[in-house]
């Protein structure tokens, strides 16, 4: 079956393709919303900038697969077997990946939100601003993997084998879980939380709406293009911070400490400013 007989079944209300020989078949750009591939094997299949949502890629072989751009928001892609695939940019939120084997995946700035992630094998993958914010990665095997300016709020990471895990500027807050005896901030990830001592740390490109960093410790900190939209800076310490192009729309500065804040071209529409002005 190449691309054309899949495309065409679909477009006539079929959305069962299960237990298929579809290696390197060519699916990208493709909408295939709640298709069922359950047992099918598509290594190296391409399937990049596609709609995969709300499907059941159960028991598939996605191995050294291209799934980049791809969108699988609440698709089942349980005991899924997806080493060394590409799924960078790709949207897994709300997704089931129970017993899945992503071991050397690239998952650079790919979307896990609230995904189900219990027991899989995530061993050498490239998980660098990632975002697995309220993911539950319970007793699965990170080690070696990069988790990198991952974002980890809310996150469940207990019981997982982190040997040589990357955490170097992970971002997390007081809801995250991690193993017994992890020292996140030892390991070089960045508590999110009021009065946190973040001083001349890198977070340059964070997204963090509605974050509360109130009384923070910002003095030199890199925020260059972040995204505070709506946070909470108030009675923070931003001396000689970089903001320069940063979006702190609507964000509370009041009482704040702005004496040599880099502001150029930043954004602070709607923003409570030092003076408690508003800023248009």
């Amino acid at each position: 079956m190449n691309r054309q007989e899949i495309l065409k079944q679909y477009e006539a209300g079929e959305r069962s393709f299960c237990d298929l020989e579809l290696a390197e078949i060519d699916l990208s750009s493709a909408i295939l919303k709640g298709v069922d591939f359950t047992g099918s094997i598509l290594a190296k299949a391409n399937f990049k900038n596609s709609d995969l949502s709300n499907s059941n890629l159960s028991s598939v072989n996605l191995e050294d697969a291209d799934l980049e751009l791809t969108n699988f928001s609440r698709s089942d892609l349980s005991m899924a077997e997806l080493i060394q695939a590409n799924l960078s940019n790709a949207i897994f939120n709300l997704a089931f990946f129970t017993g899945a084997d992503l071991m050397e995946t690239y998952c650079l700035n790919s979307q896990f939100v609230g995904a189900e992630l219990i027991g899989v094998n995530f061993a050498s993958a490239t998980l660098i601003g990632a975002s697995l914010m309220g993911a539950n990665l319970m007793g699965s095997d990170l080690s070696g993997a990069n988790f990198s300016r991952t974002y980890l709020y809310s996150a469940n990471l207990s019981e997982t084998n982190i040997d040589e895990i990357n955490l170097q500027g992970a971002l997390y807050n007081a809801q995250t879980q991690f193993p017994v005896g992890l020292e996140p901030i030892a390991a070089g990830a960045y508590l999110i939380a009021p009065h946190v001592n973040l001083s001349g740390k890198n977070l340059s490109g964070i997204d963090l709406p509605s974050a509360n960093l109130s009384g923070a410790d910002l003095t030199h900190a890199d925020l260059r293009r972040s995204k505070l939209i709506l946070a909470n800076l108030s009675g923070a310490d931003l001396s000689g911070a970089d903001l320069s192009g940063a979006d702190l729309s609507g964000a509370d500065l009041s009482g704040a400490n702005i004496k040599d804040t880099k502001l150029d071209g930043t954004k602070l529409n709607g923003a409570i400013l030092p003076d408690e002005t508003v800023s248009c």
